[in-house]
Protein backbone atom coordinates (compact mmCIF):
# COMPACT_ATOMS: atom_id res chain seq x y z
CA UNK A 1 0.00 0.00 0.00
CA UNK A 2 3.05 2.49 0.72
CA UNK A 3 4.07 1.47 -2.53
CA UNK A 4 1.16 2.62 -4.44
CA UNK A 5 0.72 5.77 -1.83
CA UNK A 6 4.18 6.96 -2.98
CA UNK A 7 3.28 6.34 -6.86
CA UNK A 8 0.36 8.58 -6.42
CA UNK A 9 2.70 10.96 -5.13
CA UNK A 10 1.14 10.79 -1.08
CA UNK A 11 4.29 10.91 0.90
CA UNK A 12 3.02 11.84 4.26
CA UNK A 13 2.90 9.97 7.22
CA UNK A 14 -0.16 7.78 7.69
CA UNK A 15 0.48 7.70 11.43
CA UNK A 16 -0.34 12.17 11.51
CA UNK A 17 -3.46 11.36 9.74
CA UNK A 18 -5.11 9.52 12.54
CA UNK A 19 -7.88 11.00 13.66
CA UNK A 20 -9.13 10.87 17.45
CA UNK A 21 -11.30 8.96 19.33
CA UNK A 22 -14.67 10.94 19.37
CA UNK A 23 -14.55 12.12 15.80
CA UNK A 24 -16.79 9.74 14.51
CA UNK A 25 -20.45 10.41 15.81
CA UNK A 26 -21.34 6.88 15.07
CA UNK A 27 -20.43 4.21 12.35
CA UNK A 28 -23.40 1.44 11.65
CA UNK A 29 -23.10 -1.66 8.92
CA UNK A 30 -24.98 -3.33 7.00
CA UNK A 31 -24.65 -7.11 6.59
CA UNK A 32 -25.96 -10.58 5.73
CA UNK A 33 -26.22 -12.33 9.06
CA UNK A 34 -24.09 -15.50 7.75
CA UNK A 35 -26.14 -18.15 9.62
CA UNK A 36 -29.54 -18.97 9.62
CA UNK A 37 -30.84 -17.86 13.06
CA UNK A 38 -33.13 -15.17 10.52
CA UNK A 39 -34.46 -17.21 8.38
CA UNK A 40 -35.65 -19.49 10.80
CA UNK A 41 -37.46 -16.95 12.52
CA UNK A 42 -38.52 -15.50 9.95
CA UNK A 43 -37.38 -12.38 10.60
CA UNK A 44 -36.97 -9.17 8.92
CA UNK A 45 -33.77 -7.48 10.96
CA UNK A 46 -31.19 -8.60 13.46
CA UNK A 47 -29.54 -5.86 15.80
CA UNK A 48 -26.08 -7.16 16.63
CA UNK A 49 -25.45 -6.91 20.35
CA UNK A 50 -21.78 -7.62 20.60
CA UNK A 51 -19.20 -9.15 18.02
CA UNK A 52 -17.50 -11.97 18.57
CA UNK A 53 -13.52 -11.99 18.04
CA UNK A 54 -11.04 -14.87 16.86
CA UNK A 55 -7.54 -15.87 17.91
CA UNK A 56 -5.90 -17.80 15.15
CA UNK A 57 -2.88 -20.42 15.80
CA UNK A 58 -0.70 -21.93 13.13
CA UNK A 59 0.24 -25.63 14.73
CA UNK A 60 3.14 -27.77 13.34
CA UNK A 61 3.12 -31.22 14.51
CA UNK A 62 6.89 -32.90 13.36
CA UNK A 63 6.75 -36.98 13.36
CA UNK A 64 8.55 -39.34 11.21
CA UNK A 65 8.17 -40.31 7.79
CA UNK A 66 8.85 -43.82 6.08
CA UNK A 67 7.45 -45.94 3.66
CA UNK A 68 3.99 -46.90 4.35
CA UNK A 69 4.64 -50.54 4.09
CA UNK A 70 8.28 -50.60 5.78
CA UNK A 71 7.38 -49.20 9.21
CA UNK A 72 5.48 -51.33 11.46
CA UNK A 73 2.54 -49.81 13.54
CA UNK A 74 4.19 -49.85 16.63
CA UNK A 75 7.19 -48.02 15.67
CA UNK A 76 5.20 -45.04 13.78
CA UNK A 77 5.22 -41.35 14.65
CA UNK A 78 2.57 -40.67 12.04
CA UNK A 79 2.25 -36.68 12.02
CA UNK A 80 -1.21 -37.00 10.72
CA UNK A 81 -2.71 -39.49 13.23
CA UNK A 82 -1.75 -37.04 15.77
CA UNK A 83 -2.97 -34.19 14.46
CA UNK A 84 -6.93 -35.91 13.95
CA UNK A 85 -6.19 -36.68 17.70
CA UNK A 86 -5.43 -32.85 18.40
CA UNK A 87 -8.56 -31.79 15.76
CA UNK A 88 -10.76 -33.68 18.06
CA UNK A 89 -9.19 -32.30 21.45
CA UNK A 90 -10.03 -28.54 20.02
CA UNK A 91 -13.39 -29.36 18.76
CA UNK A 92 -14.19 -31.06 22.26
CA UNK A 93 -12.44 -28.02 24.03
CA UNK A 94 -14.94 -25.41 22.21
CA UNK A 95 -17.90 -27.81 23.23
CA UNK A 96 -16.92 -27.68 26.66
CA UNK A 97 -16.77 -24.80 27.46
CA UNK A 98 -20.10 -24.08 28.93
CA UNK A 99 -21.61 -21.47 26.19
CA UNK A 100 -22.74 -21.72 22.91
CA UNK A 101 -20.84 -18.85 21.88
CA UNK A 102 -17.46 -20.20 21.82
CA UNK A 103 -16.26 -22.07 18.38
CA UNK A 104 -13.33 -23.43 16.95
CA UNK A 105 -12.06 -24.48 13.50
CA UNK A 106 -9.79 -25.89 12.18
CA UNK A 107 -9.45 -24.87 8.49
CA UNK A 108 -6.67 -25.39 7.24
CA UNK A 109 -4.56 -28.96 7.12
CA UNK A 110 -1.20 -29.45 5.05
CA UNK A 111 0.01 -32.87 4.99
CA UNK A 112 3.59 -34.06 3.97
CA UNK A 113 5.06 -35.15 1.93
CA UNK A 114 1.37 -35.83 0.68
CA UNK A 115 2.18 -38.88 -0.84
CA UNK A 116 -0.40 -42.46 -0.73
CA UNK A 117 2.64 -44.64 0.47
CA UNK A 118 4.13 -42.42 2.41
CA UNK A 119 3.39 -42.01 6.00
CA UNK A 120 3.03 -37.92 7.29
CA UNK A 121 6.12 -37.29 8.55
CA UNK A 122 4.98 -33.23 9.13
CA UNK A 123 1.62 -31.74 9.18
CA UNK A 124 0.79 -27.72 10.02
CA UNK A 125 -2.81 -26.68 10.97
CA UNK A 126 -4.65 -23.51 11.33
CA UNK A 127 -6.67 -23.01 13.96
CA UNK A 128 -9.47 -20.30 14.51
CA UNK A 129 -11.06 -19.61 17.99
CA UNK A 130 -14.00 -17.15 18.56
CA UNK A 131 -16.02 -16.13 21.27
CA UNK A 132 -17.67 -12.93 22.53
CA UNK A 133 -16.50 -13.42 25.60
CA UNK A 134 -12.70 -13.05 25.48
CA UNK A 135 -11.89 -14.45 29.05
CA UNK A 136 -13.64 -18.12 28.01
CA UNK A 137 -11.93 -17.94 24.21
CA UNK A 138 -8.40 -17.85 26.53
CA UNK A 139 -9.81 -20.62 28.56
CA UNK A 140 -9.88 -22.17 25.57
CA UNK A 141 -7.03 -21.58 24.10
CA UNK A 142 -5.17 -22.82 27.54
CA UNK A 143 -7.02 -26.07 27.59
CA UNK A 144 -5.95 -26.86 23.91
CA UNK A 145 -1.91 -25.62 24.92
CA UNK A 146 -2.38 -28.87 27.64
CA UNK A 147 -3.98 -30.79 24.89
CA UNK A 148 -1.06 -30.10 22.91
CA UNK A 149 1.47 -31.25 25.54
CA UNK A 150 -0.43 -33.94 26.35
CA UNK A 151 -0.30 -35.22 22.54
CA UNK A 152 3.39 -34.56 21.88
CA UNK A 153 3.94 -36.76 25.65
CA UNK A 154 1.54 -39.61 24.31
CA UNK A 155 2.51 -40.18 20.36
CA UNK A 156 6.74 -39.05 21.11
CA UNK A 157 6.09 -36.27 18.37
CA UNK A 158 6.86 -32.51 18.08
CA UNK A 159 4.70 -29.86 18.13
CA UNK A 160 4.81 -26.20 18.33
CA UNK A 161 2.16 -23.43 17.55
CA UNK A 162 2.89 -19.79 16.63
CA UNK A 163 -0.33 -16.95 17.40
CA UNK A 164 -1.06 -14.87 14.74
CA UNK A 165 -3.63 -12.67 15.84
CA UNK A 166 -6.05 -12.54 19.40
CA UNK A 167 -8.59 -9.65 18.54
CA UNK A 168 -10.68 -8.56 21.25
CA UNK A 169 -14.47 -9.18 21.11
CA UNK A 170 -16.60 -5.57 20.82
CA UNK A 171 -20.03 -4.33 22.23
CA UNK A 172 -22.33 -2.50 19.83
CA UNK A 173 -23.05 1.28 21.91
CA UNK A 174 -26.34 1.03 23.14
CA UNK A 175 -27.03 4.45 21.79
CA UNK A 176 -26.82 3.36 18.73
CA UNK A 177 -28.67 0.20 19.17
CA UNK A 178 -31.57 2.14 20.49
CA UNK A 179 -32.12 4.25 17.00
CA UNK A 180 -32.09 1.13 15.04
CA UNK A 181 -34.48 -0.62 17.08
CA UNK A 182 -36.97 2.59 17.01
CA UNK A 183 -36.84 2.68 13.38
CA UNK A 184 -37.92 -1.36 12.90
CA UNK A 185 -40.68 -0.50 15.09
CA UNK A 186 -41.87 2.65 13.23
CA UNK A 187 -41.98 0.90 10.26
CA UNK A 188 -43.34 -2.27 11.43
CA UNK A 189 -40.33 -4.78 10.84
CA UNK A 190 -40.17 -7.42 13.31
CA UNK A 191 -36.27 -7.71 14.85
CA UNK A 192 -33.82 -10.04 17.13
CA UNK A 193 -31.17 -8.89 18.92
CA UNK A 194 -28.38 -10.67 17.93
CA UNK A 195 -24.73 -11.76 18.77
CA UNK A 196 -22.24 -11.52 15.29
CA UNK A 197 -20.31 -14.66 15.47
CA UNK A 198 -18.79 -13.36 12.63
CA UNK A 199 -15.29 -10.69 11.74
CA UNK A 200 -16.42 -7.47 10.86
CA UNK A 201 -15.20 -4.05 10.14
CA UNK A 202 -17.04 -2.72 12.79
CA UNK A 203 -15.27 -4.59 15.69
CA UNK A 204 -12.04 -2.37 14.77
CA UNK A 205 -14.60 0.51 14.28
CA UNK A 206 -16.44 0.16 17.97
CA UNK A 207 -12.55 1.47 19.31
CA UNK A 208 -12.96 4.32 18.12
CA UNK A 209 -16.35 5.23 17.45
CA UNK A 210 -20.13 4.31 19.15
CA UNK A 211 -20.74 1.47 16.80
CA UNK A 212 -23.71 -0.33 15.68
CA UNK A 213 -24.81 -3.88 13.24
CA UNK A 214 -27.72 -4.67 11.15
CA UNK A 215 -28.58 -7.90 9.60
CA UNK A 216 -30.76 -9.01 7.01
CA UNK A 217 -31.67 -12.31 6.64
CA UNK A 218 -29.74 -14.91 3.44
CA UNK A 219 -30.44 -17.79 1.76
CA UNK A 220 -30.04 -20.90 4.26
CA UNK A 221 -27.42 -18.79 6.48
CA UNK A 222 -24.98 -19.55 3.01
CA UNK A 223 -21.97 -17.30 3.38
CA UNK A 224 -18.80 -17.31 1.83
CA UNK A 225 -20.10 -19.31 -1.19
CA UNK A 226 -21.31 -19.33 -4.70
CA UNK A 227 -24.87 -19.48 -3.90
CA UNK A 228 -24.85 -16.79 -1.44
CA UNK A 229 -28.40 -14.66 -1.56
CA UNK A 230 -30.01 -11.91 0.13
CA UNK A 231 -33.79 -11.10 -0.97
CA UNK A 232 -34.15 -8.10 -2.52
CA UNK A 233 -37.02 -6.99 -0.33
CA UNK A 234 -34.85 -7.43 2.47
CA UNK A 235 -32.07 -5.59 1.38
CA UNK A 236 -34.64 -2.73 1.09
CA UNK A 237 -35.84 -2.75 4.73
CA UNK A 238 -31.95 -3.08 5.74
CA UNK A 239 -30.94 -0.06 3.74
CA UNK A 240 -34.22 1.84 4.83
CA UNK A 241 -33.25 1.52 8.24
CA UNK A 242 -29.62 2.12 7.49
CA UNK A 243 -30.67 5.16 6.00
CA UNK A 244 -32.90 6.47 8.70
CA UNK A 245 -30.95 5.77 11.55
CA UNK A 246 -27.69 7.63 10.23
CA UNK A 247 -30.59 10.81 9.41
CA UNK A 248 -31.32 10.37 13.02
CA UNK A 249 -27.76 9.90 14.43
CA UNK A 250 -26.68 13.34 12.20
CA UNK A 251 -29.59 15.18 13.27
CA UNK A 252 -29.41 14.33 17.14
CA UNK A 253 -28.08 15.56 19.71
CA UNK A 254 -26.47 13.54 22.18
CA UNK A 255 -27.72 10.61 20.19
CA UNK A 256 -31.15 11.06 21.33
CA UNK A 257 -33.52 9.99 19.20
CA UNK A 258 -35.93 12.01 17.74
CA UNK A 259 -39.58 11.22 15.74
Amino acid sequence: MDEVRRKAGLNGNLQDMKLPRGHYKAFIELHIEQGPLLERAQTSIGIVMSIAAPASLRISIEGAGGHAGGVLMPDRKDALCAAAELILSIENAARSSGAADTVATVGVCEVFPGAVNSIPSRVQLTLDIRDTNQARRDSVMQTIERAKQNLSAKRNVFVQSELLNADAPADCAPEVRVVLSDSCRKHGFPFLEMISRAYHDSLFISRIAPTGMLFIPCRHGYSHRPDEYAAPEDIARGTLVLAESLAKLSASAGFRSTD
